[in-house]
């Protein structure tokens, strides 16, 4: 770090430690104008020194905090283990294979998804579950020009190569992990697929029905089985309904009725929960549902072609009813995928 870099970072480290602060409030401590405060936190934020978050009262703004001397010297001491004009060729991948057991961690989400369905090319976003605390060593550790690390949700996409996204696990690391034939850790496939289905988004759950294709091994029953996952993190009705689903679009059973059955031994009642969660549908849902709550306004035709888009966002009603979810998923979604892997699917 240049020491000019080096003043500004010790004076706002000596103001707020590892506390947030706003962007006005840097212009405040140091005294300098709002393009000087865009280049410092810049400066700050490629080097590793510095996370930036989206505020919690405005979903404009920025929030920033930094990262402890600790956690950048933990950095260094594990770049001086390699050669100083290895460092900047490092890819993402390398970088996790350096780290080794040095720090706990997990690649999650799509990239791990692809890793086990080889089927959706994943964005390049890369998410990690890392443990809590861990945060300022992972972002001084991974950044560097080509990559940006974020905690939470990504903020912004600029012209880099990769953006990672750290996720707290509330599980050791070490209990939801397995090693790829690379090196690299990656969450084991039955963890993986109940955090995809939490996501309720239409690519986490085409992402799910892959992996269910795919892995022919999936762990079902045990402590770790996903029967025994799904009750615990409280998503057997959701399981249990993609199941039933892939079942229903396939010429012939593909997943044992004895699992889809100890599922629905677990389910109790109706919640009225609507599945997915997935913003572009449950927008799409209300609007068409605004619309037929005026009749009165619209024509036949219009009337009727509302009632039929309708009827393909709501087209699991019997297993809707079953596993007691209101569920919005046209049934090309699950389709698609069971198309694409040569499955001959159901009239």
């Amino acid at each position: 770090m240049p020491e000019w870099l080096k003043k500004y970072y010790n004076s706002l480290w000596a103001r707020y430690e590892n506390k947030q602060f706003t962007f006005k409030e840097v212009i405040e401590q140091l005294r300098v104008s709002r393009v000087m405060a865009v280049k410092i936190l810049w400066e700050l934020e490629k080097r590793g020194f510095l996370s930036k978050e989206r505020s919690e009262t405005d979903y404009r703004a920025r929030v920033y905090r930094l990262i402890s001397p600790e956690d950048v010297g933990f950095a260094i001491a594990i770049y001086s283990l390699i050669e100083k004009e290895r460092i900047r060729r490092q890819s993402f991948i390398e970088k996790l294979l350096l780290i080794n057991d040095k720090l706990p961690y997990a690649l999650t989400g799509s990239y791990a998804a692809y890793y086990y369905h080889r089927y959706m090319i994943p964005p390049k976003v890369f998410e990690i579950k890392i443990k809590p605390g861990d945060e300022g060593k992972w972002i001084a550790f991974l950044t560097d020009e080509q990559t940006r690390v974020f905690i939470g949700s990504v903020t912004e996409k600029k012209k880099i190569k990769n953006y990672v996204r750290l996720l707290h696990s509330f599980l050791p690391i070490e209990s939801i992990r397995t090693k790829a034939e690379k090196g690299y850790y990656i969450e084991k496939p039955e963890f993986l697929l109940i955090e995809l289905l939490g996501r309720e988004t239409q690519n986490s759950i085409m992402e799910a029905v892959a992996i269910i294709l795919r892995k022919k091994d999936l762990k079902w029953f045990g402590k770790d089985g996903l029967i025994n996952l799904a009750e615990k993190y409280g998503i057997s009705r959701k399981l249990g309904f993609l199941l039933d689903a892939i079942n229903f679009e396939s010429s012939k059973h593909l997943i044992e009725e004895e699992i889809i059955k100890r599922i629905k031994e677990n389910v109790k009642g109706r919640s009225g929960e609507m599945f997915p969660r997935d913003d572009v549908l449950l927008t799409r849902f209300q609007e068409l549902s605004n619309k037929l709550a005026h009749q009165a306004l619209l024509t036949k035709s219009e009337k009727e072609e509302l009632e039929k888009i309708s009827g393909r966002l709501e087209s699991y009603k019997e297993l809707s009813e079953k596993w007691g979810l209101r569920v919005i998923l046209p049934r090309e979604t699950i389709r698609k995928v069971l198309e694409d892997f040569g499955v001959k699917l159901a009239k």
